[in-house]
């Protein structure tokens, strides 16, 4: 009976799809390093990095699967926390203008109902770094929101002194802490995103990739390594003909035409 082969494969995460890359092709793995642009290339070559001496060009695999850039989802999420900071900086000054100007104050009282406590309770942060920070946010944001009531109830009997007390000391004391958390939280989500570029070769041609996290070294079957169908879950690229099944239950992987990469863009 002949014994089963199995081939050696750098597991790597792009956007939720496992990617098994043919280890024979991997030259080095790093953290992806800076990039120069070079200007006339395609949308998906991110320019050159300058490894050790040797130039190389850096493909933003996800562009060149037809997915979303992990730049894009980075600043969108940056983006996201600057705009929810700048909500309750707002958020206050509006519960004063309620009291100076006896108007109704028509923002969310509740901190799981106001724009980022909807994203807050229902976001599940995977990175421990980030997760740490965001766990702080619990107890001030809560207190912010808490006030509303106190200082309205304050001002509908004209204590308008106490009412702008406690605003004020809740703008130095928990929205203080709020704003800080906020800067915090935009450099632990950047440094729990930085992607990791895998450097190809075929021994004639050379490139580096970025993923945005490699898994493991794994051997896997040969047998289980059939075409890619839509039955299968297959993504559209070219780059992906093939899948397989990872060991001991680990699912199916999708396998990345190395060679059809390095043709590409070499």
């Amino acid at each position: 009976m002949k014994a089963t082969g199995r081939l050696p494969f750098v597991i790597a995460d792009v956007k939720g799809l496992q990617l098994a890359v043919s280890a024979e092709y991997v030259q080095e793995i790093v953290r992806t390093p800076r990039w120069h642009m070079v200007p006339n290339t395609p949308r998906h070559i991110r320019g050159v990095i300058n490894l050790r001496g040797k130039v190389l060009p850096l493909v933003d695999l996800r562009l060149r699967m037809g997915l979303p850039s992990a730049l894009e989802d980075v600043e969108q999420m940056i983006a996201m926390l600057v705009t929810r900071e700048e909500d309750h900086i707002h958020w206050l000054r509006e519960l004063l203008g309620a009291v100076t100007e006896g108007r109704p104050f028509t923002l969310a009282r509740d901190p799981a109902q106001c724009a980022f406590g909807k994203w807050y309770y229902s976001y599940k942060p995977e990175d421990i770094g980030f997760a740490s920070v965001m766990y702080r946010f619990e107890m001030p944001h809560r207190r912010i929101h808490s006030i509303a009531d106190d200082v309205l109830k304050n001002a509908e009997r004209g204590e308008h002194d106490k009412a702008k007390e406690i605003i004020l000391r809740t703008e130095k004391g928990d929205l203080h802490t709020v704003v800080n958390l906020f800067g915090e939280a935009r450099t632990a989500f950047r440094e729990s995103h930085k992607e990791v570029a895998i450097v190809l070769s075929n021994g004639r041609k050379h490139l580096s990739v970025t993923v945005d996290s490699v898994e493991s070294v794994e051997a896997i079957a040969e047998e289980t390594i059939e075409d890619a169908t839509p039955a299968l879950g297959s993504v559209k690229s070219d780059l992906i003909r093939k899948v397989a099944h990872r060991a001991n239950d680990k699912g199916v992987v999708f396998l990345l035409d190395a060679e059809a990469l390095l043709a590409g863009h070499c």
